[in-house]
């Protein structure tokens, strides 16, 4: 509440229709006095209110909300004591109050709200406003099933009464009798609901004892003075007794609930703090607060400054209650102003929703609408709604802050992969270039002095190294279109072998120092591949194996098929790779010495493209040791069917 350096006048709210008198003299008041208007409504949350009485308490409510009092909802018994405390508590200087003309004592069982407000004010001021209301006792509360209630006591009268007979037969003494009509006492006022069947079973149980027990019996007269003693005591007993039982039962149900309460809430901020996406975020909040007021909940994400689509959370959705379809001009509102507006505000104070931005400092992630109607929420649910709606602040801004801070990592990381792309290449290609320019410059100005042998060397080196800046630049192009998702994958069942020759025929012309292999399970093995990109991936693979392993190595290439899999391995027996180089070995830039390599024949990019193509089919590609030395790289295609 922003309730600093204001005078504050406090307006007792109630479900009476002269209440309207009041709330109006005590804004006449807060006007003249430059003061804050703050309306309370103090209730017990076992009572039972007439449509009547309800549609007055909401219409008065209203009617201080619209005079821009601030509407505060606790409960409580002792109504008199709580407007004094919340008084105290907020210092406010004067506390309007109506008083009933009509309000006689000797017609009420206790003192009314007024004067026990009066009473226990100490040094604040009282403003009466008179009214004219019908006489009503504040000693009980009226209950629609007092009929029920009268019939469990008198059943359990009728019990005491039948083992007070028992007792009595068997000769035990009146005390005993007496304790099992108050234990009776204590039982109704635990199972019924009314204080007033509670006063009614006391009276009863003196009356039954008299009637049953004293001499002489089946007559309510008494024939030894000290009964009259014992009555009067058994009835103070009595009454006292239930109203003891009633109030810790009533303290027992609000426990529970503040425990579920406290419980819901502590779940609530766990799980958030658990939850990663902004959409789990938006979930759990907005279900855990449906569950707890249980209340329909629509929430509006905030994308990029634009009002998205209305979430639904709870599936008893009816028309009437889909009444937010038609408020979205509130909920741009909230979104423009950082506010809260609609049911029971100062701004659209009659719309159906309650509406909040979801926000953490300026920064607005969304809005939430409370379906309310005519209701408003009490203190406690209101104080619970902004304990969630703060945690879901919290845990969106935590959300935004990881999002951005991963995206400035992305940012640097890609900054620092440009660097080491550019430093590469600009080795990579300035190493063969230069070869190949050296050697051509041999053989156009010293073709003369150098013999067939020499010649045929020198076109070789210009063959190998413009072969090798080809696969360079096709690998670059092929990882661009990859990563970009430009390159669509035209994936078709394929016979392996064939595409296993193929790739042979384009692999590294060093192949013919090295003893190659093909070994396939079943001729007619057949995957789901963009042939294309395989072929690539085959490649790599045989040339990276031939590039580290010594002349005269083994390379193997298998395939055979595992359930809907298909397996195809590359194996050799070279040195082999260490097991810290495993899992980084399909890295972006990486090779085998754990380094970026700058040599001409690595640049780090040949198994990183094996990865995100085998990936892309859905497959997986891994590498280990070969038994007794080397490497298997094993990829992971779909079996075609």
């Amino acid at each position: 509440m922003d309730l600093i350096d204001r005078d504050l006048i406090l307006v007792c709210i109630s479900e009476s229709q002269s209440n309207s008198q009041v709330i109006k003299e005590a804004n006449e008041i807060a006007q003249n006095e430059k003061a804050k208007l703050i309306a309370l409504y103090v209730s017990d949350r076992d009572k039972f209110q007439k449509k009547k009485d309800n549609d007055y308490l909401q219409d008065n409510l209203s009617l201080a909300e619209n005079m821009g009092a601030m509407v505060e909802i606790i409960y409580d018994d002792d109504i008199a004591s709580q407007i004094v405390n919340f008084a105290k508590l907020y210092k406010v200087k004067k506390i309007v109050i109506g008083k009933n003309r009509n309000d006689f004592k000797l017609l009420s069982l206790n003192t009314s709200i007024y004067d026990q407000v009066v009473k226990k004010s100490d040094r604040i001021d009282i403003y009466a406003v008179p009214i004219n209301d019908k006489v009503k006792t504040y000693g009980f509360k009226e209950n629609k099933n007092i009929s029920k209630d009268l019939l469990i006591a008198f059943i359990i009268l009728a019990i005491s009464t039948l083992i007070g007979y028992i007792f009595y037969d068997f000769g035990y003494s009146d005390a005993n009798i007496i304790m099992i009509y108050i234990l009776g006492v204590f039982f109704i006022a635990f199972v019924t609901y009314d204080e007033l069947v509670s006063f009614i079973s006391s009276v009863i149980c003196v009356l039954a004892f008299n009637y049953c027990f004293t001499k002489p019996t089946l007559s309510l007269s008494v024939s030894n003075p000290e009964y009259i003693i014992t009555f009067l005591v058994l009835l103070i007993v009595s009454f006292l007794t239930s109203k003891l039982a009633s109030q810790i039962r009533k303290n027992a149900k609000n426990s529970s609930n503040m425990t579920y309460i406290t419980k819901l809430l502590l779940e609530t901020n766990q799980l958030l703090q658990t939850k990663i996406s902004k959409h789990e975020i938006i979930e759990t909040g907005c279900n855990q607060l449906s569950n707890l007021l249980n209340r329909n909940i629509v929430y509006y994400d905030i994308v990029d400054g634009e009002i998205q689509d209305p979430l639904i959370f709870k599936d008893d959705f009816r028309d009437a209650d889909k009444e937010f379809l038609k408020e979205l001009e509130i909920v741009k509102w909230v979104f423009a102003k950082n506010k809260s507006a609609g049911a029971g505000t100062e701004y659209l104070p009659d719309a159906k929703y309650l509406y909040y931005a979801i926000r953490f400092n300026t920064s607005v992630y969304g809005v939430i609408g409370i379906h309310l109607g005519k209701d408003r929420l009490d203190s406690v649910e209101n104080k619970i709604l902004l304990a969630i709606l703060g945690d879901m602040s919290l845990a969106l801004e935590k959300e935004k802050i990881l999002k951005d801070k991963n995206e400035a990592n992305l940012r640097i990381k890609d900054e620092q992969l440009k660097t080491n792309l550019l430093r590469s290449i600009s080795h990579d290609l300035r190493t063969p270039l230069t070869t190949i320019y050296g050697n051509s410059d041999i053989l156009l100005n010293n073709s003369e002095n150098l013999t067939e042998t020499m010649k045929l060397g020198l076109y070789r080196d210009i063959y190998d190294d413009s072969q090798w800046l080809l696969n360079l630049i096709e690998n670059l192009l092929s990882v661009t279109r990859v990563e970009e998702g430009k390159s669509k994958l035209k994936i078709e069942p394929q016979m392996v072998e064939e595409v296993i020759e193929e790739a042979l025929k384009h692999v590294s012309r060093d192949k013919k120092n090295h003893n190659i292999t093909v070994d396939i399970d079943d001729d007619y093995l057949m995957a789901d591949m963009d042939v294309r990109l395989i072929i690539q991936v085959i490649i790599n693979l045989v040339d990276n194996a031939i590039k580290y392993t010594f002349e005269g190595s083994s390379i193997n290439i298998r395939a055979y098929q595992d359930a809907n899999k298909v397996i195809i391995q590359v194996a050799d027996n070279g040195k082999g790779i260490e097991d810290t180089d495993k899992k980084k070995i399909f890295q972006k830039f990486y090779s085998a010495n754990n380094k970026i390599i700058d040599s001409k024949r690595s640049i780090g990019l040949g198994l990183y493209l094996c990865r995100i193509i085998v990936e892309a089919h859905g497959g997986e590609i891994s590498v280990t040791d070969n038994i007794p030395s080397g490497s298997v790289f094993t990829m992971v295609l779909k079996a075609s069917q």
